[in-house]
């Protein structure tokens, strides 16, 4: 997922798989620009059993970003939800972030 965003928004989901026991999700951030007035980004990984994220589950949240900045997380199994997406917080005087995340299960 890679957006340019001024405001608080989620991605589409991906029906990426569950994480069994014996693997781990991991998460990572890029954040290439951000400018405004005191600025801030909050991303937050979410899992669901649908596409549709009726029930939504936070999985990681990523510390919150003010500048350029990368992070990695890595979220243990198992999960039985098998749709990700990640959802984001702009918050700041005319914010704006560039910013890349990518989720991927170890095999």
């Amino acid at each position: 997922f890679k957006n340019t965003a001024t405001s608080t928004d989620s991605s589409t989901g991906s029906q990426l798989g569950a994480v069994t026991a014996a693997q781990n999700l991991y998460a990572m951030l890029h954040v290439t620009a951000a400018s405004g007035t005191t600025p801030t980004l909050d991303v937050v990984v979410e899992s669901d059993d649908n596409g549709s994220f009726t029930s939504a589950t936070t999985r990681g949240t990523f510390t919150q970003a003010t500048t350029t900045t990368s992070e990695f997380l890595t979220v243990a199994g198992a999960i039985t939800d098998d749709y990700w997406r990640i959802t984001y917080t702009i918050a700041g005087a005319t914010p704006s972030f560039t910013f890349a995340v990518s989720l991927g299960i170890n095999v």
